[in-house]
């Protein structure tokens, strides 16, 4: 059985819950607890050199990135499809999971620090304002890209999911406004309501664990 090494917040590790799930493919999901530094440790490091998640064990191959993953995936279990035939709309899909990876997550990723990793107060707002700021640029990107689509490659793909898994995610704990941005709320709506995106949700009892140990960090920062 596939084997996924993840933890659950994380947005590439959701990409790959999310492929798994409509896919229906069996997978055991292994905890690996940031918190505690598991990354480091020496037996995850022969999994993935550079101490992220997710990895994934398919008998005797070990992957991480979640792109790469989900492309392995696709192919080696091609149904249902997420990638469309048509070139330019395949094109698109691998377009918009690289856009995700590159500008979401790197404009992102910069306020987690600043509003998560750093004692209250003391987060750097000018800095965070920016990267919001270069947020808002991708949503707008979003949004035109949807005009007279329900996905961004004109069907449902591994284009979508990056996105969808994150989004909500960014107004909750981020304070991202997605108001105005019509096309991008309804097509949100849409795929959150998919049984395979509902599963890959990281539970209640995660979640109130993870928000606990992040106001014990921050208070101890």
């Amino acid at each position: 059985m596939i084997k996924l090494y993840e933890f659950p917040l994380s947005p590439f590790c959701r990409k790959v819950k999310v492929v798994l799930y409509e896919k229906n493919i069996p997978f055991a999901s292994v905890f690996v607890d940031l918190f505690k530094g598991a990354t480091k440790a020496e037996e995850y490091l022969k999994l993935n050199p550079f101490g992220r998640v997710p990895v994934l064990i398919d008998g005797e191959t070990v992957l991480y990135e979640s792109t790469v993953i989900n492309e392995y995936l696709e192919e080696k279990f091609p149904n249902p499809p997420l990638l469309p035939k048509d070139p330019v709309k395949r094109a698109k899909a691998r377009m918009m999971d690289e856009a995700f990876d590159n500008y979401f997550m790197g404009a992102l990723g910069p306020i987690f620090t600043e509003k998560f990793m750093k004692p209250a107060g003391q987060a750097n707002e000018a800095g965070i304002r920016e990267n919001t700021a270069k947020l808002d640029g991708v949503l707008r990107v979003l949004e035109k890209e949807l005009e007279g689509k329900d996905y961004l490659a004109g069907e449902f793909s591994l284009g979508d999911i990056g996105f969808a898994v994150q989004l909500p995610r960014a107004e909750s704990m981020f304070g991202l406004k997605l108001d105005g941005y019509l096309r991008v709320q309804a097509w949100l709506k849409r795929i959150t309501s998919r049984p395979a995106y509902q599963k890959s949700e990281p539970s209640a009892e995660f979640m109130k664990g993870f928000q606990e140990t992040m106001a014990k960090m921050r208070g101890s920062a």
